[in-house]
């Protein structure tokens, strides 16, 4: 995928997964990801959301769970 379609992916369904961010205390990272994306910095934003990624409680976020956005979130990160 390149970083255009990426970019439009991110834009389409950050709100799907935006939520979990926000409920498990990531307020100021997702500030973060969407200052990168303005700046369309690709590497910075999936730094973060690979930071995040590693320290969600993996009881709640895995795919038997797949919490809602998780398929989204991972699709973005598995690039």
């Amino acid at each position: 995928m390149n970083d255009k379609d990426w970019f439009k992916l991110f834009d389409e369904t950050k709100e799907t997964f935006k939520w979990f961010f926000l409920q498990y205390g990531y307020e100021t990272v997702w500030e973060w990801i969407m200052n990168a994306r303005s700046e369309q910095n690709k590497k910075m934003m999936l730094r973060y959301m690979n930071r995040v990624w590693v320290e969600l409680p993996d009881n709640r976020f895995n795919i038997m769970e797949n919490p809602k956005g998780w398929n989204e979130f991972l699709k973005l990160i598995e690039v």
